[in-house]
Order: C-alpha cells, then sequence, then structure tokens
C-alpha cells in the first residue's frame, strides 16, 4: 500500500512543481508587462537584462547566459534575438574567441534598467514573497533545501 501511495505522489509532484513555475512566470510577467508597456518584455528578458546591469561591465557571453538560467542555446538565441531588435542589448564576438557571443546593455538598455531597477527588483521580491507566503521560516529553508536537492538530480 505505501508504494502505491508513493508512486501516485510521484507522478502528481512533476505536474505541480510545473504549474507553480507556470502560475510564477504569468504573474511575473503580468507585473513586468505594467512596468515596460513600450517594450513587451517578458520575466526571462527582464532576468536577462537585469544579469547584464549586474554584471557592472565584466564580459558576459551567451554561453554564461544560457548555462546560468539553464535554457537551450536556441531559447536563449530568440531571447538575444529580440532583445537586440528592441535596442536593449548589442551582441559581438569575443575577440580571443569568434565563437563566443559577448552581450552587453546598449545606451538604452542600460538607462531602462538604471531608471527601474529598483522597481524591478521590488517586483522580483514581491514574487518571492508570495511564493513562500504562509510557511514559516523554517519551511522556506526547506523548500530551498528540496529545490537544491531537485536542482542536483538534473
Amino acid at each position: 500500500m505505501e508504494q502505491k501511495i508513493t508512486k501516485l505522489l510521484l507522478q502528481r509532484l512533476g505536474p505541480k512543481i510545473k504549474i507553480a513555475n507556470t502560475l510564477i512566470e504569468k504573474e511575473l510577467n503580468k507585473q513586468f508587462a505594467n512596468l515596460f508597456a513600450d517594450y513587451s518584455l517578458t520575466g526571462a528578458q527582464i532576468s536577462l537584462l537585469v544579469y547584464l546591469y549586474d554584471a557592472g561591465g565584466r564580459t558576459v557571453t551567451q554561453k554564461e547566459i544560457a548555462d546560468t538560467f539553464v535554457l537551450s542555446h536556441p531559447t536563449i538565441r530568440g531571447i538575444v534575438r529580440r532583445l537586440e531588435a528592441s535596442n536593449l542589448i548589442e551582441t559581438a564576438r569575443l575577440k580571443s574567441d569568434q565563437r563566443q557571443i559577448v552581450l552587453t546593455l546598449s545606451a538604452t538598455g542600460f538607462a531602462l534598467l538604471k531608471e527601474n531597477i529598483a522597481q524591478i527588483h521590488t517586483i522580483m521580491n514581491g514574487i518571492n514573497e508570495q511564493i513562500v507566503l504562509g510557511l514559516t521560516e523554517a519551511e522556506t529553508a526547506q523548500l530551498e533545501q528540496f529545490l537544491n536537492k531537485i536542482i542536483g538530480n538534473f
């Protein structure tokens, strides 16, 4: 009987994680859409922009972004192309390795982030608070441990 319950629980976990991810992403996109109405930016695009902004001029490659956000090359390439078309980032080849693409914020992208970084962090913090709403500090720490284990499993 216990093995049957465990199997049923396991069958529900993946879909629940996917549902939680979808709901979080929708809320993030909705709040960012209000903030960046002129650009129609998604949460993934804003995350990439914030990463570049926080890099503070350090060389950041497209591969680093793909590895950091655990996204495929085609997915990152699509995000980069849309941001480039919106004149928010610029791309160039790395001088020491022409296969690598370097990403930097354009002047427009930097100005947009600089003007809105506090609001972006407020939105992200609000989403994080919503994720752990109703959890104790110990449960939140435990959730982080569980998520780290899940990530480590892959």
